[in-house]
């Protein structure tokens, strides 16, 4: 059969099925608006961020910023190293305790400041997940809350508490009040 300009040469069925196939294959990676595809549905999750290694977090300590500068004064003696410096978070007297009786670990505060003792609630919390507390007081209305797990398990805490020349004792549950 001899092809004549401008005439059309009929296709058998198999050459156009073949050929459909592979426009269609070429086509379906094409995920952009211009060839009908529907791009990118979901988002994927950001990174995680880089979590502090225990060396480079310091000593971690929330809690109500009334007390921050009662700490500053009864731990000027402490002389920690760079690994070890007190980071205040001043995010108030609820958040600091919830924050502290939520776990323990390098991944949770080491230390709560508090402007009122711990109330019944909150030391049951902290009792309940198995997060033994001490309380320093450093004057009225001023107290600061220790995990005890943290004062011998991250690097400098120890020390920095040793640092105020008070005495802790242990936090126990109260049995009645607020």
């Amino acid at each position: 059969m001899v092809d004549r300009i401008g005439s059309r040469r009929a296709r058998s069925p198999l050459t156009t099925a073949c050929a459909a196939l592979i426009a269609a294959g070429l086509l379906a990676g094409c995920q952009g608006p211009l060839f009908g595809g529907l791009g990118q549905t979901a988002a994927l999750p950001p990174p995680p961020p880089k979590r502090a290694e225990p060396e480079e977090r310091g000593i971690w300590i929330v809690g109500s910023g009334a007390v921050e500068p009662r700490l500053r004064t009864v731990a000027a003696g402490y002389e920690g190293t760079r690994d070890t410096r007190p980071r205040v978070a001043a995010e108030g007297t609820v958040a600091g305790l919830r924050a502290l009786c939520a776990g323990t670990g390098v991944e949770s505060p080491d230390m709560a400041l508090s402007d009122r003792r711990i109330r019944t609630d909150e030391a049951r919390r902290c009792k309940a997940r198995g997060i033994p507390l001490s309380e320093y007081e450093l004057g009225p209305n001023q107290y600061v809350y220790v995990k005890d797990a943290h004062l011998a398990a991250i690097p400098g805490v120890r020390e920095f508490v040793q640092s105020w020349g008070v005495t802790g004792k242990p936090v126990a549950a109260p049995t009645s009040g607020t």
